[in-house]
């Protein structure tokens, strides 16, 4: 069982918000757009002493009008059976009354409700309702709804490591600063060591012990929520990197290997590290789902690979929040979700798999993903046909004043990857974008590709064509012609052909180092020298971006 989506109304920083979620999802999105407030929501289903209940802090309100806080609140939880478990006869036991089935889908779910009212003429009482709802969205009657929340959180328990915080409002005795079970933390040990040791495998027990001591290392730097290593466990700065080592090697024989136990085994080990922090004991069948908050905070992106393969091993629902590039080029595209922030509303984007070939995701992957895995978290791309315009219009953009990092632009190449596939994948991950194309065939020919994209109307806002060959021909006739002849050591020869002077300069240097002598020339000359298509380029990509962001 996994939560497949969750909906969320006037909760926290979030007004509304539907999110569809995989066994492994990585979430990415700028400060205040609804991250932090969609991790408290899932934490609503972590273990604890008591339900919670909301409190007038929970009620969303407009940035700077607490005035106008809403009075509802409602999150959804839909949890999707799985085979095993309509095959364990315990879950259908105890959950059977809500578990709502399509025959027709060959699905089965269930749907979760919390609801919250803020007592109008006061402002002050909150009343609190838990419900099971049934396919058409109708309260469940007749049953203990808290019993069963209670046994559907006993079962799959919500971990959220990183940030205690709201844990400890749950439950304010929980994750002390002590570790009263290391008994049952060396056993679990001790049994790790003893099953990795019977694997035919290379590694001796010392490195094995090694490994596992860099995981409970990493396991303790999440729960302590201190972004830091607790200095009992870390010894020298050698010893502590061949831990790691060991860790990278332990994660490389689990991952070769189909064995569940072993798997089991390091959820054991996660499960005593989060029970010695917590007074809470969870079932031994529990299947946790973990909220990772962006753990690559403390550590080198070495050991975040590492770390990473780590909880890739474990066998249970990720939801991981980060704002790490390196995480990114580990995670396929497919379990990425970009949340935007809108007037409304925080929607959630990711890509559907469907709508692109197997090639066209290869091609992403490794252009996006494996090599500007930053540029997910753009607002939005400027798309361009090679590196001379990316280095061009990264220098004048400078000269204009513009500092594009901090608009959240990003230039990127599309001739390698191909530009539909690209313009799919911005589409579907709410990214803004605008093309630049050549004049010559190939550019007609992109520049085709964009309009069959789009409306006529957003030609202007999507598309700029040089009216040259080349945006060497374009700068050559735009007033720089004197650069090209330099850098072709022709200033005082008889005139030549135009194509023939860019081809001599291109010849001496190369098109990436003329496009920086272009630039320098162009910084020295003042704005007023950089040609008005270059500007308006910039201008409605910018506008592109806020767009995105407000």
């Amino acid at each position: 069982m996994y939560i497949k989506h969750i909906d969320i109304s006037g909760f926290r920083g979030i007004h509304r918000l539907a999110l569809s979620l995989k066994s492994n999802s990585v979430l990415i999105g700028e400060n205040a757009w609804g991250k932090t407030s969609l991790l408290d929501a899932l934490s609503l289903l972590a273990p604890s002493e008591r339900l919670y209940q909301f409190s007038r802090e929970d009620f969303h309100f407009p940035p700077g009008d607490k005035d106008a806080r809403h009075k509802h609140i409602q999150i959804i939880f839909t949890y999707n059976l799985t085979q095993l478990d309509l095959d364990d006869t315990d879950v259908i036991e105890l959950l059977q009354s809500v578990i709502i089935s399509d025959e027709e889908a060959e699905d089965s779910n269930i749907y979760l409700s919390l609801q919250a009212e803020l007592n109008i003429p006061t402002g002050q009482d909150v009343t609190t309702k838990r419900v099971f709802l049934d396919a058409n969205g109708e309260e469940i009657v007749n049953i203990d709804v808290d019993t069963l929340m209670r046994q559907l959180i006993e079962k799959h328990p919500v971990l959220r490591l990183k940030d205690a915080r709201f844990i400890n409002k749950l439950s304010p005795s929980s994750f002390a600063d002590k570790m009263s079970k290391t008994s049952g933390l060396d056993k679990t040990m001790t049994s790790l060591v003893e099953r990795l040791a019977s694997e035919p495998q290379s590694l001796s027990n010392h490195e094995l012990k090694e490994g596992l001591r860099a995981m409970q290392q990493l396991l303790e730097h999440y729960l302590s929520g201190s972004g830091r290593f607790p200095k009992v466990l870390v010894s020298s700065a050698s010893q502590d990197k061949q831990a790691w080592q060991s860790l990278d090697a332990i994660n490389t024989i689990i991952s070769r290997s189909s064995s569940r136990t072993v798997r089991m085994l390091l959820l054991s080990l996660m499960i005593t590290l989060v029970e010695s922090k917590n007074n809470i004991r969870l079932k031994e069948n529990a299947s946790p789902i973990l909220l990772i908050e962006e753990p690559e905070q403390g550590l080198h992106p070495v050991n975040l690979a590492i770390a990473w393969g780590f909880f890739n091993q474990l066998p249970l629902q990720r939801l991981t929040v980060t704002n790490s590039g390196d995480l990114l080029t580990y995670t396929p595209i497919h379990y990425i979700h970009r949340l935007i922030r809108e007037s409304t509303k925080v929607k959630a984007f990711k890509i559907k798999s469907s709508s692109f070939h197997a090639d066209e995701l290869r091609r992403i992957g490794f252009h996006i993903r494996m090599n500007r895995a930053t540029s997910l978290f753009a607002r939005a791309w400027l798309l361009v046909e090679g590196e001379t315009e990316v280095w061009l219009l990264t220098e004048l953009a400078r000269i204009c004043g513009y500092n594009l990092e901090a608009e959240g632009i990003k230039i990127i190449e599309y001739a390698q990857c191909g530009l539909k596939p690209l313009i799919k994948f911005a589409e579907q991950l709410g990214i803004g974008w605008h093309v630049l194309t050549d004049g010559d065939e190939a550019g007609k020919r992109y520049a085709q590709t964009v309009k069959s994209l789009i409306d006529d109307h957003d030609e202007n806002r999507r598309l700029t064509t040089l009216p040259a060959l080349d945006i060497e021909h374009f700068m050559f006739r735009a007033g720089f012609m004197h650069v090209f002849k330099k850098i072709a050591a022709l200033p005082d020869s008889p005139k030549l052909p135009m194509r023939k002077i860019i081809d001599k300069a291109i010849h001496r240097t190369s098109k990436p180092d003329l496009a920086i002598e272009i630039a320098a020339d162009a910084e020295q000359r003042g704005v007023e020298a950089i040609p008005i298509i270059i500007r308006r380029i910039y201008a409605r990509i910018i506008n592109e971006a806020r767009g995105k962001a407000e």
